[in-house]
Formats: structure tokens, C-alpha cells, sequence
């Protein structure tokens, strides 16, 4: 009695997949071939029954409608987290661009009581340029003629006679 023999090529036409994927999963559970037909090995029906308990076609087909279903729920739930922290920083925004407003109109007040200010201090500035002022003229045309004499060019002062 002679017990049934498949090569990697007939386990994967029985099965469906591809020989590349048996080929790994005998390497992976590091099956050893019962024979050796030529070049090719063979595996007894032991074999292919293990291969098909563990790579049954009708669970992985239902394991990956489960997985695409789980990162289409996934996806959908980030979407959705995403869209919200969107809403929520459109807020903040919001409340920033009011804050700036603010901030703007008290710089803007700052800015005319400071204007607001200035006239009386440069009036109270002219006041007391006015009483340190002395009537010798004679002084304020030596200053002046000193600093005409210091805006001269370097050439005049350089050929000018004293």
C-alpha cells in the first residue's frame, strides 16, 4: 500500500495558494520531505492537511474582510478625531483673533493719550529753554561762529589763514 505523495505544486493547486507561500511555510515549520521524485521533493497527506488546517482559505478570506472592515473603521475614527481637533482649533482661532483685536485697540488708545501727552510736554520743554536763555549775546556768536567753523570742510581748514 503506497501512501499518496504531492509535490510543493500540487499542494498549492489543492489549496489555492500560491507555491511560493508553501514553499515558505514548509521552510517556516521546517518541514522535510518523506521523497525525492528527481529533483522535486515530495510531502505525504499529512503534510497537506496541515497546510490546510492552518491556511484555510475560507478563514483567511473572512480574516481579510475583517481586516479591511477593521481600517475602514480605523480610518473613519481618525477622519472623525481629526475633523474634531479641525473644530477646535477653528475655536481657538476664533479667540485669538479677538484677543489681537483687543490688544490692538489698547494700542491704539496707548498710543492717543500718548500723543495726547506730547503737546504739554514739549510746551513745559519751550518754558524752560526760555528762562535758561541769558541776553549776552556775544557768547552765542562765538558758539555760533565755532560751530561754523566746525562744519567746514577738512580742505578750507587746511589752507585757511588765522
Amino acid at each position: 500500500m503506497s501512501k499518496k505523495m504531492y509535490t510543493v505544486a500540487d499542494i498549492a493547486k489543492i489549496t489555492g495558494y500560491n507555491r511560493s507561500t508553501v514553499t515558505r511555510w514548509l521552510d517556516k515549520q521546517k518541514i522535510k520531505n518523506a521523497q525525492m521524485q528527481g529533483n522535486a521533493p515530495l510531502y505525504d497527506a499529512q503534510v497537506l492537511d496541515k497546510f490546510k488546517k492552518t491556511h484555510n482559505s475560507k478563514q483567511s478570506k473572512e480574516s481579510k474582510q475583517d481586516k479591511t472592515d477593521k481600517l475602514i473603521a480605523e480610518k473613519d475614527a481618525r477622519i472623525s478625531a481629526l475633523t474634531d481637533e479641525i473644530e477646535l482649533l477653528k475655536s481657538q482661532l476664533k479667540v485669538k483673533d479677538d484677543q489681537i483685536r483687543v490688544a490692538n485697540q489698547l494700542a491704539d488708545q496707548a498710543q492717543k493719550l500718548n500723543l495726547a501727552d506730547k503737546p504739554q510736554l514739549t510746551h513745559s520743554a519751550k518754558v524752560e529753554e526760555k528762562k535758561n536763555v541769558t541776553p549776552n549775546t556775544s557768547d552765542d556768536e562765538k558758539q555760533t561762529e565755532k560751530v561754523k567753523e566746525e562744519h567746514k570742510s577738512w580742505i578750507s581748514k587746511l589752507f585757511s589763514r588765522k
